[in-house]
């Protein structure tokens, strides 16, 4: 009888052994086998990372758009004084042609750079009549705030912006230089005569307003 009864304990024991694993697998415990994926059972595998989509480079008109204010310092004031009498050195009638060309190298505030999309460039300062002409270096007339008649033309050389124009006794020219920044606008003024022994050049320095 006693033989019989650890028979049967001994096999309901292992039926309680099966019971208990055949639970531990329902309710999802971790088995000692390595997961064929290398990731925990359940663990949902990993999503790629979404590039971002890259951007076109800015084109000329969207990096120099915008308006600049005179940043420069009072060494650049007296370097136009500098360079307009070094140009009119030893001419006769020296004092009437420094005042006049000291009157159009008056330093601008600010300058507004303006593109409509339709190919046509606006510089603006406010006191100055608006220098509009096509950005392909087309001439246009213009008269400037002086009332002197020029043809205008502007384009874009190297790089930068260039403003070009001519009258029947002279011309010059404003370029503008943004630097690698995107906020630093150098502009360089020239004024040429065959009247005037030299000629005026100088460069400003502006910065771009928010």
């Amino acid at each position: 009888m006693a033989m019989e009864r650890g028979v049967r304990g001994h096999a309901g024991g292992r039926r309680m052994l099966g019971a208990v694993a055949a639970l531990a697998v329902a309710s999802g415990c971790p088995s000692s086998t390595p997961s064929p994926t290398g990731m925990e059972p359940g663990a949902l595998p990993a999503l790629p990372t979404p590039q971002s989509p890259s951007r076109p480079a800015p084109t000329s008109e969207q990096r120099y758009a915008g308006t600049y204010a005179f940043a420069g310092s009072e060494a650049e004031r007296a370097g136009i004084e500098k360079a307009v009498d070094g140009a009119t050195e030893g001419m006769v009638g020296k004092n009437i042609a420094r005042s006049e060309l000291m009157k159009r190298q008056e330093v601008r505030p600010t300058y507004t750079l303006r593109f409509d999309g339709k190919g046509n460039l606006a510089v603006e300062t406010p006191g100055y009549p608006p220098e509009i002409s096509p950005i392909d270096g087309t001439e246009v007339q213009l008269t400037n705030k002086y009332g002197d008649v020029l043809q205008n033309r502007q384009r874009f050389v190297d790089g930068a912006l260039l403003q070009e124009s001519r009258t029947h006794d002279g011309g010059g020219s404003t370029q503008f230089k943004l630097m690698t920044d995107g906020n630093t606008l150098l502009v360089t003024r020239v004024s040429k005569s065959p009247k005037l022994p030299k000629t005026v050049q100088y460069t400003l320095t502006y910065r771009r307003q928010p």
